[in-house]
C-alpha cells in the first residue's frame, strides 16, 4: 500500500463532495476527529461476496485466497465511525456520519476467492491482484480515486472511470467497455477481443500497450486516446479532441468536427 495518513484537507474535501455538510479547513482542522496515530487491526467475519464498494479514503488491497479475509486498520480512536456490513453479494468499507477527520489511517485488506465488482470512491486508492476467471467484471472509480491492476484476468469488463480518477496496470480480457469522464485516466497493459473507448471531459485512454481487435472509439471536450487494433476502428470526436491509432486497423466510419484529429503512429 502506497498511502498510510490521509490528511485534513482531503478528507475535509471528500466529506463536502459526498455530504455536501462540512465546511472548509484550517489551523488544523479545529473541532474536528484527529488520527490518534495508534493504529488497530481487527478482523472481520464476512463470506460469500464477490464484489467490493469502498468509500472514504480507504487505502484496499484486494487479493485472490481460497477463503475470505477482511481485516481493517485505522487509528484506535476512529472504531466508531467505522462502517463496514455485507449486502448481497456486496462488501461495504467506508466511514459513517458526517465528520472532520484530520492525519487519519483508513486500511482495507480483502481476501477473496471471486471478484465480480470493485466500485471505489470518494479519493481511495486500491491494489487488485491474483484473479483469473472467464466472468464479467465490473470496475467504477470515481472522485479522485486510483486502481492498481496487477495481471488480471477476466471475461466482458467494464470501466467506468470519473471525476479525476485513474485506472492503471495489467489486465486480459474479453470484450472491454471504457467509459472515462470529468479528466479522468485509463492506462492499461495486456489485451481484449473487442473495446467501445468513450471519453468526455479532457479524459485519457492510453491503450498503446493493450491490443484488440475490433475498436469504436468516442472522444469529445478536448479528450485523447491511443488504441492498437488490429481489425477496424470506427471512430467519432469532437471538441478538440485526439486519436492515435496503432497496429494494422482499418479505418472504419470517423467523424471528426471541432478541430479533433486523427493520427497513425
Amino acid at each position: 500500500m502506497i498511502r498510510k495518513v490521509i490528511p485534513c484537507l482531503v478528507v475535509l474535501v471528500l466529506m463536502a463532495a459526498l455530504l455536501a455538510s462540512v465546511t472548509g479547513c484550517s489551523g488544523g482542522c479545529p473541532g474536528g476527529i484527529r488520527g490518534s496515530g495508534n493504529l488497530e487491526t481487527r478482523e472481520m467475519d464476512f463470506g460469500n461476496f464477490t464484489e467490493l464498494d469502498v468509500s472514504h479514503a480507504f487505502d484496499v488491497e484486494v487479493t485472490r485466497g481460497d477463503s475470505y479475509q477482511v481485516s481493517i486498520t485505522v487509528d484506535d480512536n476512529i472504531w466508531d465511525y467505522v462502517d463496514v456490513y455485507q449486502t448481497g453479494q456486496t462488501l461495504h468499507i467506508g466511514l459513517k456520519g458526517v465528520h472532520a477527520f484530520a492525519n487519519v489511517h483508513l486500511e482495507a485488506d480483502v481476501t477473496m476467492p471471486e471478484l465480480r465488482g470493485l466500485t471505489l470512491s470518494g479519493a481511495c486508492y486500491g491494489e487488485v491482484s491474483g484473479f483469473s476467471s472467464s466472468e464479467p467484471l465490473d470496475i467504477g472509480l470515481s472522485g479522485a480515486s486510483s486502481l492498481d491492476i496487477d495481471n488480471l484476468v477476466a471475461g466482458d469488463t467494464e470501466f467506468k472511470v470519473s471525476g479525476a480518477s485513474k485506472a492503471s496496470g495489467s489486465i486480459e480480457i474479453a470484450d472491454g467497455d471504457f467509459d472515462l469522464s470529468g479528466a479522468s485516466t485509463i492506462e492499461l497493459e495486456g489485451s481484449a477481443n473487442n473495446v467501445s473507448v468513450g471519453a468526455s471531459g479532457a479524459s485519457r485512454a492510453k491503450l498503446a500497450g493493450f491490443p484488440v481487435n475490433d475498436a469504436t472509439v468516442d472522444l469529445s471536450g478536448a479528450s485523447t486516446a491511443t488504441v492498437n487494433a488490429s481489425g477496424t476502428i470506427d471512430a467519432d470526436l469532437s471538441g478538440a479532441s485526439h486519436l492515435d491509432y496503432m497496429g494494422d486497423a482499418t479505418l472504419g466510419s470517423v467523424e471528426t468536427s471541432g478541430a479533433s484529429t486523427i493520427n497513425k503512429k
